[in-house]
């Protein structure tokens, strides 16, 4: 008669140590670097107008209130510009923001500085002409300012700027609690083996307790005849 067949051991799944995920490339940091740079350029040309105009802030209760915007504007400008690119270089979205806010102030304070003036439009034509014409330090530093602040507001507003600043975040997005690679199923182990890992085929009980590969098996011999006589053979 046939024996049953013995299955394999139950499998053990071995605790599996996670890995972190790498984490995903950002962008470059090159045009986030030159929006910072230009910035602080431009906080810094800003300073030096308002040292030059110190006579103006010194009698500010007596000065027109356009003349006092014109100041609050350049004030207002190199604030912004250089908490922006302290904030860029910090790797903060918040700084490409700062220096776009500021770069449009900056320009609009230049730009709109011959209106608040005594004449208006009249001087237009003459303030750009002396501004270009770097005729003086005041006149080159907004010369500067006005041909900076776009490339500034360009690089700051660029995707390859925002994808590098908010790299950062993302970088620690990919690290979760317990995060990492899926863990891997265990290997069936046999307990009586030591601890290493044993293939579950199917044993034969008659081959001395090792596993036998899974062939079928041989059924039993036929049983014999009543009174002991062999089985007849066909053909005779």
């Amino acid at each position: 008669m046939s024996y049953p067949q013995q299955g394999g051991y139950p499998q053990q799944p071995y605790p599996q140590q996670p890995y972190p995920a790498a984490p995903s490339g950002g962008g470059s940091p090159a045009t986030a670097i030159i929006a910072a740079v230009l910035a602080l350029a431009i906080a810094g040309f800003e300073v030096v107008l308002l040292v030059n105009e110190s006579t103006w802030i010194e009698n500010l209760d007596k000065l027109p209130g356009e003349v006092v915007m014109i100041l609050v504007g350049q004030l207002l400008t190199g604030l912004v510009m250089l908490i922006g690119s302290i904030v860029t270089f910090a790797r903060k979205t918040a700084g490409a923001v700062l220096i776009l806010i500021g770069a449009l102030v900056g320009l609009a304070s230049v730009l709109t500085e011959p209106l608040m003036l005594p004449g208006g439009s009249k001087n237009l034509g003459r303030f750009y002409e002396t501004v270009f014409e770097f005729g003086s330090a005041e006149a080159t530093f907004r010369a500067l300012i006005v041909i900076i602040a776009p490339l500034a507001l360009i690089f700051a507003v660029l995707p390859p700027t925002f994808k590098y600043l908010r790299g950062n975040r993302d970088d620690f997005s990919q690290y979760p609690g317990g995060g990492g690679y899926p863990q891997q199923p265990g290997y069936p182990v046999d307990p009586n083996s030591g601890g290493f890992p044993q293939q579950g085929y199917p044993a034969n009980p008659s081959s001395g307790g090792f596993p036998q590969q899974g062939y079928p098996q041989q059924g039993g011999y036929p049983q014999q005849q009543q009174g002991g006589g062999y089985p007849q053979q066909p053909g005779w």
